[in-house]
């Protein structure tokens, strides 16, 4: 038993370890604690609205991704296994793709990118399939990735894609490990930029059968990242305080660190987050789920064309209705504002922001999309 447990402390020790590999010649960038511009008042006028309760061009059953170009706005419809594409106006002009198993069709579609090459990937979970259109839809290829990606992923100019990927740290599968890596255009993976220990699964016996359940839930590690115009990618860990600069070479640039105390999950957090409506993890069993002391930092990552990053702030499963809270720093590290909408950001870029809105009760989605009509006053 002793051995056991020596064994699992060291492993999280290795995992606790090897997010702090980092190249010698970074900058470390201390922000102050309080913005330095304060609260910001976005100027907001709601200036297109897509999606309609019939079906039709302009149904949505289940977005999974909007990317936006200087013509078009591309909308992934995961249940409907395809990208929709609209002019700027909102006009429908094309759909992308379609339900199969034959070239330029999917399954299960849980991610899209546009790349820097004005390419749409879109990734098939099922099949862990990548397929390859160009900006009109024209299809050009696909392609197996080794790693499934069920998360969102971007594509540089020579075709590599970057993103996050989970599995096994441990020779019995129960201890899981996620990774941001580079993936090259044959779905190897190229480097691994950062990993860190993530979950522990549950064992379970049930009816004569046994295996590991798996689980999610929102007081877990999740990495976040986002890409900016200056050829950098910005990730987060979700329990840290920290946003590391990486080049597409994933050496740390700089990491921006953010002086905040964290604070202690409560028990009814536990309880809601662990639920087995939520979880699916059996009462009796909850008591073996990983979970953090403490609530984590953040629960995404965007950036803007100027360089700027946004923080999503942690939202307690305790509150409901609540604002979403934004952090927004420059490129140097300054922590510029704070900001609180009524409505989470999904995509933001040139003075637009775009928000997936989903009715709970009739399960109606629409995209809205915002105008800020004082984008050029705000400070950078």
């Amino acid at each position: 038993m002793k051995f056991k447990i020596m064994r699992f402390i060291i492993i999280l020790l290795v995992f606790s370890i090897s997010q702090f590999i980092y190249s010698e010649n970074h900058q470390i960038l201390k922000t102050s604690k309080n913005p330095i511009h304060g609260h910001l008042d976005l100027k907001l006028k709601k200036d297109l609205i897509l999606g309609e309760e019939a079906p039709g061009p302009y149904f949505f059953a289940s977005v999974k991704g909007i990317e936006v170009s200087d013509k078009y706005i591309y909308v992934l419809d995961s249940k409907m296994a395809k990208v929709k594409v609209y002019d700027l106006k909102g006009k429908f002009i094309r759909g992308i793709g379609r339900k199969g198993e034959g070239p330029g069709e999917f399954i299960i579609p849980v991610n899209f990118c546009l790349s820097d090459n004005r390419d749409i990937y879109i990734y098939d979970l099922q099949r862990r399939r990548m397929s390859v259109f160009n900006s009109e839809g024209r299809y050009k290829r696909d392609f197996i990735v080794e790693k499934p990606l069920p998360g969102k992923f971007y594509v540089d100019e020579k075709n590599y894609i970057y993103t996050t990927f989970e599995e096994s740290a441990s020779e019995k599968f129960l201890n899981r490990e996620i990774n941001f890596a580079k993936i090259n255009e044959k779905g190897e993976v190229k480097k691994i930029f950062y990993k860190i220990f993530r979950i522990t699964l549950i064992p379970f016996k049930k009816e004569g059968m046994k295996g590991n359940l798996y689980y999610e839930h929102p007081y877990m590690t999740y990495l976040y990242f986002t890409s900016s115009p200056e050829d950098n990618i910005a990730l987060m860990n979700s329990m840290k305080y920290e946003i590391l600069l990486f080049s597409k070479k994933g050496d740390i640039l700089s990491r921006i660190l953010k002086e905040e105390k964290s604070i202690k999950a409560t028990k009814k957090e536990k309880e809601i987050a662990l639920s087995e409506e939520r979880t699916g993890i059996p009462k009796e069993l909850q008591k073996f789920a990983t979970f953090s002391k403490t609530r984590p930092f953040c629960s995404n990552l965007l950036s803007d064309e100027k360089g700027r990053i946004y923080v999503e702030r942690f939202k307690p499963v305790t509150e409901k209705g609540t604002s979403f809270i934004y952090e927004i720093f420059n490129r140097e590290g300054k922590y510029l504002y704070r900001l609180s909408l009524d409505f989470k950001m999904d995509f933001i870029r040139n003075g637009d922001i775009y928000s997936v809105l989903t009715n709970e009760e009739t399960g109606e989605v629409k995209i809205i999309r915002y105008k800020i009509k004082n984008w050029d006053e705000i400070e950078n």
